[in-house]
């Protein structure tokens, strides 16, 4: 989850920002760690109760 932390504070500056949407716009699927973080994040959740 750090690395997910990590990634997502790249979007705090313009530069960061870039370099992730070049890094990721040929990918058919999401950076293995951004599944991770949402996993998390669903897993957390008061949704999945539902």
């Amino acid at each position: 989850m750090a690395q997910a932390r990590a990634y997502d504070d790249l979007s705090t500056t313009q530069l960061g920002d870039m370099l992730k949407q070049a890094q990721t716009a040929q990918l058919s699927h999401p950076v293995p760690v951004l599944l991770a973080r949402e996993s998390d994040r669903w897993a957390s959740s008061k949704d999945k109760d539902e």
